[in-house]
């Protein structure tokens, strides 16, 4: 497997749930100034030129779907689900993609990555929808595994040098839901993917896709630690009965939180609110692509990466500050 060259580089106590969700949403309202672990910079907007007519991915040899983007060590990496050329079952999507690039234009493949799949494990037959989060200079790598039974959860996989496709390593399952209300079993199809995972304050955030007895939701957890234990709170926007919503993701700017996602039967909305758990105004389409990720470079400038076809297209962001609170675009 190739490398990239580079010169150097608990739950606490078990109050009813409503009443403690309740208490942290308005704790967090309050608070008037957030940082995502060092990801975001909320005051500065995008003033980007792209090198290339088309910023993105787009390899020849297979395909691309749900993804992010990180920095290391003055390159940009994507992971992304491998989609083998030809294929349309998601139980062959069993690897990711891998690749590095200092202008988001010329891509380095370094795929694949995490390839071994074990029998019995929860991420036996599948991986999907990638997401990587830093702190203290562990990268942690959120994932979905799915089994055999199409029973998905959300793993984990760390490295401390991302340049190295082989430094990734599995540790361990860390989520799977356990709201009231939920419909997941172990041994059946259940939901449960597309992970993002924020901090605030002292409080990690994650966001993920499943389902209950109401429909498909974008559910929410949180922790005091990024490997958990996690407390699931359920649903955190009006589910969804007639589609599928998927791939949540949540930007801080100008005070103000923006909740992305995807509704299949008609693609991506943001959601705005006063906190990362909400309460959140009504939906505003978002265009184009499909499963959007928003992310800054190191210098606060605004991008969004999304699906076009089975490749990753990247944008700048801007926010448009003639709106309270401002809208991207």
């Amino acid at each position: 497997m190739k490398s990239l060259k580079i010169s150097s580089t608990t739950r606490s106590l078990r109050l009813p749930r409503r009443i403690h969700f309740i208490g942290i949403c308005i704790v967090i309202i309050f608070i008037s100034l957030f940082s995502f672990g060092g990801a975001f910079n909320p005051n500065v907007q995008a003033a980007y030129t792209p090198p290339c007519e088309k910023p993105g991915w787009f390899p020849a040899d297979f395909g691309l779907k749900d993804h992010h983007i990180f920095w290391y060590d003055g390159f940009y990496y994507m992971v992304s689900i491998l989609v083998p050329p030809g294929e349309t079952d998601p139980r062959l999507q069993n690897q990711f993609a891998y690749a590095g690039s200092t202008d988001l234009c010329e891509w380095e493949d370094l795929s694949p990555i995490l390839t071994t799949r074990t029998p019995g494990a929860w991420d036996e037959t599948a991986i999907w929808a990638p997401y990587v989060y830093l702190e203290d200079d562990i990268y942690y790598m959120y994932f979905t595994g799915v089994t055999e039974d199409f029973t998905q959860s959300i793993l984990l996989a760390t490295s401390t040098n991302p340049s190295d496709p082989q430094s990734w390593q599995t540790q361990n399952m860390v989520f799977q839901p356990e709201h009231s209300g939920m419909v997941w079993e172990e041994g059946q199809p259940s939901d449960c993917r597309d992970a993002t995972v924020v901090k605030v304050e002292d409080i990690y955030y994650l966001y993920y896709a499943g389902s209950d007895t109401t429909g498909s939701i974008i559910g929410l957890a949180t922790a005091t630690s990024p490997q958990g234990p996690w407390t699931d709170w359920g649903s955190i926007v009006p589910p969804e009965s007639t589609a599928i919503l998927e791939s949540p993701t949540i930007a801080q700017f100008d005070n103000a939180y923006y909740l992305f996602y995807n509704v299949s039967r008609d693609g991506g909305y943001y959601r705005m609110g006063a906190s990362p758990a909400g309460p959140w105004q009504p939906p505003q389409l978002f265009r184009p692509g499909w499963a959007h990720e928003i992310w800054q470079n190191t210098v606060g400038e605004w991008f969004t990466s999304y699906l076009t076809d089975l490749t990753v297209t990247i944008s700048p962001l801007s926010w448009d500050s003639t709106y309270s609170p401002p809208r991207p675009f």
